[in-house]
């Protein structure tokens, strides 16, 4: 099962969003600023980073910043969620409008998940018995 860490500020947002992530399967860690999502990141290493990008202490945008210069979550795949048109950084896979439909957020968030698992897929071994072995 897949975990995705869910970052935002709006308490009703995070609800309907973990409710509809968590009946696609997903396992649901939440964090509602940059500070927060940045500790529980490092606490359970998600599959996707689901965030926000105007929050209190420490936004989206930093926490994409420090997300990619940790060692250990550089890779982790980020969609970067806002009600503005949002900027395109480093490491963010996709941004997503919030007045989107629920759809595209589901679609958006199992093509992300997809690829990334496909990324991280050892290359497919030949059964083909090499040359060396017949002499």
């Amino acid at each position: 099962m897949s975990t995705i860490l869910l970052v935002d500020d709006e308490p009703d947002l995070m609800e309907l969003y973990t409710d509809v992530l968590e009946v696609m399967g997903y396992e649901v860690v939440q964090a509602h600023d940059g500070m927060e999502a940045l500790e529980k990141a490092h606490q359970h290493r998600p599959d996707l980073v689901v965030t926000d990008w105007m929050m209190p202490r420490m936004d989206g945008v930093e926490l994409c910043q420090h997300l990619l210069q940790e060692p250990e979550l550089k890779g982790v795949p980020i969609i970067l969620h806002s009600t503005r048109r949002a900027p395109r950084l480093p490491g963010v896979r996709m941004v997503l409008s919030k007045s989107s439909p629920l759809e595209e957020f589901e679609d958006a968030v199992a093509l992300v998940i997809d690829e990334s698992h496909s990324e991280s897929l050892p290359a497919p071994t030949s059964l083909v018995p090499s040359a060396e072995a017949h002499h």
